[in-house]
């Protein structure tokens, strides 16, 4: 009797209002809808809808979520092998956010938890195989720092099995959380949280077999993981940078080389870290350009060895000897439709940003820096 306008969320496995899947484990695929109507107030609402006939679907339940936006929509094998469970973040114009996990049976919507929370992961933590962990970063308590809360299926049964607290009096929030495996092939948990007003740090936890409880995790050799991954870009969150299954941490450097006004304002020398190994795992050593969230790999003998300065035009840089004498290559951010920016010099396109490219060419060769090796190792940060 009224009209519905579709709610489209933020992140997740599902960036549009419909999902489907087999939520009852009936072995056909039932859809999900996420919508709001004007005759049922201004809450996000959850329809579960079952296949009717040939290329007809009707509403099968629905039921009233906790605020007017979705952040997050998932769905994971939480309880078993054989069903689904819809796994939704909702936020509130005040900045709650609320975590609830719902359970189709086929004729009912349960609610198996509802949670507050201010960031999610859903990962394979513990080692089960055919069911999936969900880690909740609870909102901060009167201590300070975070604390996470371990999710599992228990005999059959999703449940909170474990709340970790981490870093009290110095943590003023979780950023962001990753998982990962580790070189002996144990699941790893990097936590990226806020210290001061806009500064990052990571924090990396275990999934111990023998406990089975998630526990901080301090590589050897390092006695400070706060001052050891420190940053001030807002941006720079952990992620898997090579693509190996394990995650790696940003750390801003002080001895990558020289940048000169105005590139200092705008580049970093930056290395990424995987912690998870006894050796300290690898590291890549580049440089992150924080207007467009870039990061450019460079080869490590590049390292404490090169100066960055403006091209010509402004509209990029260039990586020089660590005398400026030498270019060895150029980046610049062009709109390919200003002719000034085509046919110039053998100019190679990395990526797209928006409606300009990112382009690369060489001027003086170097060992290690060719034009496949750039396109293959830069990486825009926004996007995983």
């Amino acid at each position: 009797g009224g009209s519905a306008t579709l709610k489209y969320p933020a992140s997740g496995d599902f960036l549009s209002p419909f999902a489907f899947g087999d939520w009852d484990g009936d072995g056909e695929d039932e859809a999900a809808v996420l919508y709001t109507a004007d005759t049922t107030g201004s809450n996000v609402c959850l329809a579960v809808l079952e296949p009717s006939g040939e290329d007809s679907w009707r509403v099968s339940r629905t039921v009233e979520g906790l605020s007017s936006e979705v952040e997050n929509f998932n769905t994971a094998n939480l309880k078993n092998a054989e069903s689904q469970q819809l796994v939704v973040g909702y936020s509130s114009a005040q900045g709650d956010s609320y975590c609830v996990v719902y359970q189709y049976d086929g004729e009912n919507i349960t609610t198996v938890i509802s949670q507050s929370y201010t960031q999610l992961l859903l990962a394979d933590l513990t080692g089960k195989k055919d069911t999936t962990d969900l880690v909740l970063a609870l909102p901060e308590n009167e201590m300070g720092g975070v604390t996470l809360q371990l999710l599992t299926n228990v005999d059959g049964e999703f449940r909170s099995i474990q709340t970790l607290a981490l870093g009290a009096g110095s943590y003023n929030g979780c950023a962001a959380l990753h998982a990962g495996t580790g070189s002996d092939d144990g699941m790893y948990l990097v936590m990226d949280a806020w210290t001061g007003t806009s500064s990052l740090v990571s924090d990396i936890i275990l999934y111990d077999e023998a406990t089975g409880f998630l526990q901080p995790y301090r590589p050897s050799g390092m006695s400070d993981i706060q001052r050891s991954t420190l940053r001030y870009h807002r941006e720079l969150l952990s992620r898997d940078l090579d693509d190996n299954g394990t995650v790696d941490i940003p750390v801003e450097i002080d001895d990558g080389g020289t940048l000169q006004t105005p590139m200092d304002k705008r580049l970093s020398f930056l290395l990424w870290k995987d912690y998870t190994s006894m050796a300290g795992g690898n590291s890549k050593f580049g440089v992150y350009d924080s207007e467009y969230n870039i990061f450019m790999e460079l080869p490590e003998s590049m390292h404490g060895n090169i100066l960055i300065r403006s091209n010509q035009s402004g509209t990029g840089w260039l990586i020089c000897n660590a005398e400026g004498t030498t270019v060895y290559c150029e980046m610049r951010v062009v709109d390919p439709a200003d002719n000034a920016a085509t046919g110039v010099g053998n100019y190679l396109r990395i990526a797209n940003i928006g409606s300009q490219q990112l382009q690369a060419r060489v001027v003086t060769s170097y060992y290690g820096l060719s034009l496949d090796f750039i396109s293959q190792n830069t990486v825009l940060l926004g996007s995983n």
